[in-house]
């Protein structure tokens, strides 16, 4: 298992970044196209990209402005990525007048979908850091693109023994 990890300066207050992370008026804004979001421990953590693969979980902690964790996963069963069967660990520390570091560990992945999900999690935080600092993200440049599947992707990948 790899981790994949993010981290970024944020021109924005940690309270606005929060409200970004649970709120779905705002989390579709970067994220998403829709979303289902229940921030509470054991509520859902549930969205849909515009390409229209859709990732679940459950909230495992939320500490307002400052922490958020949950479990992930995608719907799409030949992914291979099972809802829930990851976690996603999301820290907010105050970073100078304004600003907060922004955290984010992905736990739970091999290899091939960890280096995915690494070049994911870069592109959608950075649409939410352009949003934070007031500017709209636009469009999404990954709508068309599926997530790829990753069931078996280590055996088939492998040449045999000569």
């Amino acid at each position: 298992m790899k981790l994949v990890v993010q981290e970024l300066v944020i021109h924005a207050p940690a309270a606005e970044i929060y409200r970004m992370l649970v709120e779905p008026r705002l989390f579709v804004q970067w994220m998403a196209t829709e979303a289902t979001l229940e921030p509470v421990v054991g509520g859902t953590v549930r969205w849909t990209h515009a390409n229209g693969d859709t990732c679940s979980g459950r909230y495992l902690e939320l500490v307002p402005h400052r922490r958020v964790v949950f479990t992930y996963g995608w719907e799409r069963a030949e992914v291979g990525i099972p809802p829930g069967s990851t976690t996603v660990e999301i820290v907010l520390v105050p970073h100078g007048p304004g600003s907060t570091r922004l955290k984010l560990v992905h736990h739970g992945l091999a290899d091939p979908a960890a280096d995915a999900h690494h070049h994911g999690w870069h592109h959608y935080l950075g649409r939410l850091r352009a949003l934070a600092h007031g500017e709209p993200p636009g469009p999404d440049p990954l709508a068309d693109r599926r997530v790829p599947s990753f069931t078996g992707r280590i055996s088939s990948d492998r040449k045999p023994a000569t």
